[in-house]
């Protein structure tokens, strides 16, 4: 295995250890913060596709897998954000998000005047098992593309732009049901 192989798949197993975990945490629902990791696993992906020459290869069958592929990613991530919990956000989750706000003032809209999120979320267990149907489909997807004899499936990078796409129509599911639901229903 070499340099970059052992890379990749040092990265690609971080981001699945990292995602796995937040699917049970608590968050604050902040669009800022809640499309940040969506954005920065995007970026990192094509990067690592575009560097390791792996674009190069890609044919018309590979574009269609991709495709394909993302949108069973983006199907998943609307279900996750369906299922996921809503709640009014807890002290404890305000008090993280203000410090967390204090700390990088210029990341949240109005340079620390951001309004303090009303809501907080995780997906539970059973977010966490679409997650877990989301690699298995990935896997089937690569076994798939490797029997046709695709490119796609050497291309570490589409694991990180599938989580990407994932995280952020979950992210926009979340965004939307929060605007929708009002606190007095949570009670």
């Amino acid at each position: 295995m070499t340099a970059p192989d052992l890379t990749t798949v040092v990265l690609l197993l971080a981001a699945l250890v990292w995602l796995s975990i937040k699917q049970t945490s608590w968050s604050a629902v902040d669009p800022a913060r809640l499309f940040r990791g969506p954005v920065v696993l995007a970026v990192v992906g094509i990067a690592m596709m575009v560097s390791g020459g792996q674009t190069a290869a890609f044919d018309t069958t590979d574009v269609a897998l991709l495709v394909l592929e993302l949108a069973v990613g983006a199907m998943v991530g609307a279900l996750i954000g369906l299922v996921a919990h809503l709640r009014p956000i807890s002290d404890e989750g305000l008090a993280a998000w203000r410090a967390r706000a204090a700390k990088h003032p210029g990341a949240t809209p109005g340079a620390g005047r951001a309004t303090p999120p009303l809501f907080e979320t995780r997906n539970g267990l059973f977010g966490l098992v679409l997650w877990l149907a989301l690699i298995a489909a990935r896997i089937g997807f690569t076994v798939w593309e490797s029997s046709i004899g695709g490119h796609l499936a050497q291309a570490g990078g589409v694991l990180l732009v599938l989580f990407a796409v994932n995280r952020a129509v979950r992210s926009g599911v979340i965004l939307w049901r929060a605007s929708r639901t009002p606190m007095r229903s949570l009670a």
